[in-house]
């Protein structure tokens, strides 16, 4: 070889450009005494070779043909040299040696295995190294390998865990924004919507829905929200059994339904009410939705409707079982026990104690406490004594690891006018607000909360602060009362009245003080008693002065007595003094018997004589009245040499006299029902008679017509006609619906309705009759018994009395959905 390569020396420095010469080197160079380390040099050669031939003169061609170079001897060296460079490219084995191959060299015989070879080399490297960039420049440089989708697929694991590795909310936000088409959003979506669910309301899950509603998650959020008012949109079920296969009705659709269960376990008679139903088959009770869907392959021992749409299933098994009425898996779930704290969270009980947790199972509290329970937007947990409490907005989550740590630092609460929470530690309390904002941080003090100030009472020392805690008066007080909307303050034995709302400095007069309500407060000053109005009037009692505050005692006006506003001052004479709740006088003399009627109305007895004043004192205009009588239905009585007539409350006209006992209201302000001989009629407010006394009873069935008994007879009589529309029946009752009554009424055949025009909506001739309300529509359910076949038809109408469904059933059958 080294002869050769002089030879070839000196070849070159004759004629450095002579073709030959250069194929020699070629030839040299890739011999493989070399192997393929010289290939790069061989390849060099031969590529000059290759350019020069072609322009030479076909003189100097055909003397080199002679020697044995043409265009055949230098392609065939080419190839050699392009086997040797492919060889040498394997064995380096590296992305950089195969792309040398393929880019600086020409015939490429080898292209596809080096391309294979260098995409797979590429791929490794890349993977090796783990990262979004180094994957992404091998997909970009090399799209169409066959790696390149792996690469891209590894590319997205990689780019959302290192997106999402802090486990943040925010994080899937950036995330599903960023690429919202890859295989991991979906994944990234239910994480997002996990972490949303602590502490969510339906806004939460609105916004989500409206935010990503492409993604599945937002079906398992309309599910949730689907199952807020799940127990409200369900459907009553009648049930019946016929040829041993029990029927179900839907209420809500009135239709009959298309499944059927050999054997129902109704809530009562052939009522289904609950939102499942319960089915045995061989000898184990199973549970269905009322749209006929099994709630799962699970023995029932107990099942319980939580809320939202959730069911606890105990299928005799240790665990409970969580089912939501979707049957969506994700929101199936299995724990010692559950319960409901509000429409969006459940405690959990696991081995170690009791987990807050959303409705989608994501846990919220970093340990486990012994009981949890909510009281309106509060969550109480308690371990051992202590208790801890937080809001919704507290327990919300900025990732999957953000578990929230409780602060046990209570060991007692109660609430304050439903706006506050206080929480007791000790002889320390802390107020807080239904969010939990601290209004008192903890202190050993006192807190009283009055309408729309705080009192606070620490080591003996009394402020009264705003809501905002600002003191509303700048003297430390030793003592305060409040009752209905009056404060009195306390300073060095003496007292301020604030008995018009908190205005000006506190005036420290009274020696003491007595609130009785809104309107009046007792007050002793200087050894004299006064008394205090709302409107700033204050009366002195004299020394053989007392009083007392008038009540109604009437039971319609129970619920008013702190309106009624009347008090009586009186001497040991007899001298009495009729106050109205203003502070003025309306009224006085001796020997006044007072009687408060309505807020409105007084009566007074004085010398045998008795009279009506107004609030203002004005007498009412009666004469020769015996007697007034109680407040009833719009009327007072009033008894006139032993006939009894009555003062119309609201317009104080007077209704004469002419019932032997007090009058009752048929129609107001229009018909009332008198007495004459023991019997009843109907007069108006003039007293002139429309119905004669002839009736043992009187009823009001509408303005024109009236339920009445006659010699033992019960009908329904036009009380302007005195015409009978409907007679012999043997008993009637009421049914109210909305504005509308109705009158279910027995006859010698059976039952029927009457509307309350006294048209007959369904016939007399039902065994029982029965009226039912449901989700806000009325139904008539009826039996008919045909007793001399067995046989017994069901019908069920709606408000009108139109027939939704009718079914002949034998009796055999019947007694297994029939009430005892």
């Amino acid at each position: 070889m080294a002869k050769a390569k002089k030879r070839i020396d000196k070849a070159l420095e004759k004629a450095p450009d002579n073709p030959a010469n250069q194929f020699m080197l070629a030839k040299y160079y890739s011999h493989p005494v070399w192997s393929f380390d010289a290939v790069d040099s061989a390849h060099l050669y031969i590529q000059s070779v290759s350019d020069t031939f072609p322009k030479l003169n076909d003189d100097i061609s055909e003397k080199l043909a002679k020697r044995g170079l043409d265009s055949a001897e230098i392609s065939k060296q080419a190839i050699i040299i392009d086997s040797l460079a492919f060889e040498k490219a394997a064995s380096i084995h590296t992305e950089e040696a195969y792309n040398h191959y393929l880019n600086d060299y020409e015939y490429l015989v080898f292209e596809d295995r080096a391309k294979e070879f260098r995409n797979q080399v590429a791929y490794e490297a890349a993977i090796a190294q783990n990262t979004t960039y180094a994957v992404s420049e091998f997909f970009k440089k090399y799209p169409d390998a066959p790696q390149a989708q792996k690469a891209r697929n590894v590319f997205e694991t990689l780019y959302y865990e290192k997106k999402t590795q802090n486990q943040e909310l925010n994080s899937f936000k950036e995330y599903l924004e960023e690429r919202p088409q890859t295989e991991f959003a979906e994944e990234a979506a239910f994480k997002l919507l996990n972490i949303i669910s602590a502490g969510a309301n339906a806004l939460d899950y609105q916004q989500f829905i409206e935010q990503y509603g492409a993604f599945k998650a937002s079906k398992i959020a309309q599910s949730i929200l689907d199952g807020l008012n799940y127990e409200e949109v369900l459907p009553e079920l009648l049930t019946h059994k016929k040829d041993s296969v029990y029927y179900f009705f839907n209420l809500d659709h009135e239709k009959l339904l298309s499944f059927q269960f050999e054997k129902v376990i109704p809530d009562s008679c052939f009522f289904i009410r609950k939102p499942f139903i319960l089915s045995t088959e061989k000898n184990t009770d199973y549970a269905y939705l009322k749209s006929g869907e099994k709630l799962g392959e699970f023995k029932i021992n107990s099942i319980k409707y939580l809320s939202t749409g959730f069911f606890k299933i105990d299928d005799f098994g240790r665990e409970q079982h969580l089912i939501h009425f979707s049957l969506n898996e994700q929101l199936q779930q299995k724990a010692l026990d559950f319960y409901s704290l509000d429409k969006f969270h459940l405690a959990k009980k696991e081995e170690n104690g009791w987990q807050l947790i959303s409705v989608l199972n994501e846990p919220i509290l970093k340990q486990p406490v012994d009981s949890i329970w909510k009281e309106g937007e509060l969550f109480f947990f308690k371990s051992a004594d202590d208790m801890a409490v937080a809001s919704s907005l507290d327990i919300k989550k900025a990732s999957k690891n953000d578990f929230k740590t409780l602060s046990f630092l209570y060991d007692d609460y109660e609430w304050i006018d439903e706006q506050y929470v206080r929480l007791y530690s000790n002889d320390f309390e802390t107020i807080l607000d239904r969010q939990t904002n601290v209004v008192f941080p903890l202190e050993k003090a006192k807190f009283e909360y009055f309408d729309d100030f705080w009192v606070k009472d620490k080591d003996g020392e009394i402020k009264v602060l705003d809501r905002n805690r600002n003191s509303l008066f700048e003297e430390d007080l030793d003592g305060f009362q409040f009752k209905s909307g009056v404060l009195a303050l306390q300073k060095d034995s003496l007292w301020s009245v604030f008995n018009n709302g908190i205005k000006g400095f506190p005036k420290f007069q009274f020696d003491s003080v007595r609130i009785f309500n809104a309107w009046l407060t007792y007050v002793l000053q200087d050894s004299t008693g006064n008394l205090l109005f709302q409107s700033g009037k204050k009366v002195r009692l004299e020394d053989d002065e007392s009083f007392r505050i008038l009540k109604n005692y009437n039971v319609a006006f129970s619920d008013l007595s702190d309106q009624i506003r009347f008090v009586e001052i009186s001497n040991q004479q007899g001298y009495f003094k009729l106050y109205n709740g203003f502070g003025r006088i309306i009224k006085e003399g001796e020997k006044l018997d007072i009687n408060i009627l309505t807020p409105q109305l007084i009566q007074l007895h004085q010398n045998k004589r008795k009279q009506l004043i107004d609030s203002a004192g004005k007498e009412i205009d009666i004469k020769k009245a015996d007697a007034f009588g109680a407040y009833q239905n719009g009327l007072i009585p009033i008894l006139q040499d032993k006939k009894f007539g009555a003062l119309i409350v609201d317009s104080l006209e007077i209704i004469p006299t002419h019932s032997q006992s007090k009058l009752e209201v048929f129609l107001k302000d229009s018909l009332y029902i008198f007495k004459e001989d023991n019997l009843l009629g109907i007069s108006d407010a003039s007293a002139e008679i429309l119905l004669e006394a002839d009736f043992e009873s009187i009823d009001f069935f509408n303005d024109s017509t009236a339920i009445v008994e006659e010699e033992g007879e019960i009908g329904v009589l036009n009380i302007y006609q005195n015409e009978y529309l409907h007679e012999d029946l043997d008993t009637w009752e009421k049914v109210l619906f909305g504005e509308e009554q109705f009158y279910l009424v027995r006859k010698e055949a059976g039952y029927g309705v009457l509307n309350q025009f006294g048209e007959e909506i369904i016939p007399f001739i039902f065994n029982e009759l029965q009226a039912h309300k449901s989700k806000g529509k009325l139904y008539w359910l009826a039996e008919r018994r045909l007793s001399e076949i067995n046989y017994i038809v069901l019908a069920y109408f709606d408000k009108n009395g139109e027939v939704l469904f009718k079914e002949g059933l034998n009796f055999d059958d019947y007694l297994e959905t029939a009430c005892d």
